[in-house]
C-alpha cells in the first residue's frame, strides 16, 4: 500500500498519528482505544469522545479514523491472535506537533481495569466484566449496570443536530432507551454515523433496536425555503391535517412503545418544536396517555 503525500489534513488524523507515533512500537487495536479514553478522560482533550460498549469505553469515529488512515497507507495494521486482535504502527513520522501525551503505561488486562475503575459508567454494556474482576468489584459494577435499567414507559424524542454520533447514543443509553424509530422520510446524512445503514448498524451493535418508518417523514421539497416560524408552522398544520392517512404508521409507533416501554424518535433537527416530530409526539402522547421528554 502507498503512502499518501504529505500530512494529514483532518485534525483528529493529526492527533491519532501523533498519539500512535509515541508507542514506539505500535499497540494492541484494543489497548489504543483504551489509551486514547484515559487521555481524553483527563481533560487534555475533546477530539474524541466514547460510549459504553461490549469491552467497555468505545469511540466509533476513533475506529474509522484508524481504517481511513490504514488505507491511506498512514497506519499499518497487522492481523494477529487469529484475526482477533491487531497490532497498529504508524509509517509516516513529523507528526510530533501533539508531543507529549503523558500516555497511561499500562496494557492488556491492566489497562482494561483501571479504565473500568475510573470510569465505571462505560462499563455498563461490557461483556467481559467476569473477566477482569470478582467478588465485590464485580458486584460494583453489576450495580452500576442496573443503575440505568428503568422500567417506566416513556416516548422520548431526539435530534441528532449539532451532536456527536457517540453523545447521541449517551443520551439513548443513559436514558435506557430500547428501540430508536428513525422518522425521516430519507434516513441519509452526510453526517458521519447518521445514514440508516451505519445507524441502524451501530444501534444494534450497543443493545438498541433500530426502526426506519418513512411514512411518518416528511418530502425534503416541502422542507425547502422554511425560513420563519410562520414558513414552520404551515408545514406543521399540513402535516398535521394528513395524519388520519399516516394512522397505520402511528399505530406502528404506538405497537412499538407498548413492546419496548422506552422508545425514541429521532429526526435531524435539534429542538423538537422545528421538527415534525412534535407533531407524531403529541398525538401519541394524547391518545395513549403516554409520558414524554425530549432529549
Amino acid at each position: 500500500m502507498g503512502i499518501s503525500a504529505g500530512r494529514p489534513t483532518c485534525k483528529r488524523h493529526r492527533f491519532l498519528l501523533s498519539f500512535v507515533g509515541e508507542l514506539n512500537g505500535g499497540v494492541w487495536g484494543s489497548d489504543l482505544q483504551k489509551l486514547v479514553f484515559l487521555y481524553i478522560m483527563s481533560g487534555d482533550s475533546d477530539i474524541y469522545e466514547f460510549v459504553p460498549f461490549r469491552h467497555g469505553a468505545y469511540s466509533f469515529q476513533l475506529a474509522t479514523d484508524i481504517d481511513i488512515l490504514h488505507r491511506r497507507g498512514y497506519l499499518k495494521i497487522e492481523e494477529v491472535a487469529d484475526g482477533k486482535e491487531m497490532s497498529i504502527t504508524t509509517v509516516t513520522t513529523g507528526l510530533e506537533e501533539y508531543l507529549p501525551f503523558g500516555i497511561a503505561p499500562e496494557r492488556g488486562n491492566e489497562l482494561f481495569r483501571r479504565a473500568y475503575q475510573e470510569y465505571p459508567y462505560y462499563t455498563i454494556k461490557s461483556e467481559i466484566l467476569a473477566d477482569l474482576f470478582s467478588g465485590r468489584e464485580l458486584e460494583s459494577f453489576i450495580q452500576e449496570r442496573q443503575s440505568y435499567t428503568k422500567t417506566d414507559q416513556i416516548l422520548f424524542t431526539i435530534g441528532y443536530e449539532g451532536r456527536s454520533l457517540e453523545a447521541f447514543f449517551n443520551q439513548l443509553i443513559q436514558n435506557d432507551v430500547r428501540l430508536l424509530c428513525d422518522v425521516r422520510k430519507n434516513a441519509l446524512s452526510r453526517k458521519f454515523g447518521y445514514s440508516k445503514k451505519k445507524l441502524g448498524e451501530i444501534t444494534e451493535a450497543v443493545g438498541i433496536r433500530y426502526v426506519h418508518i418513512p411514512g411518518l417523514g416528511i418530502e425534503s421539497a416541502n422542507r425547502k425555503s422554511l425560513e420563519t416560524k410562520e414558513d414552520f408552522q404551515d408545514l406543521f398544520d399540513r402535516y398535521e391535517k394528513d395524519m388520519l392517512d399516516r394512522k397505520i404508521y402511528l399505530n406502528q409507533v404506538e405497537f412499538l412503545l407498548g413492546k419496548y416501554a422506552r422508545i425514541a424518535l429521532m429526526c435531524f433537527e435539534r429542538k423538537p418544536a422545528m421538527c415534525h416530530r412534535h407533531m407524531i409526539r403529541d398525538y401519541i402522547t394524547s391518545k395513549y396517555q403516554v409520558k414524554s421528554i425530549d432529549l
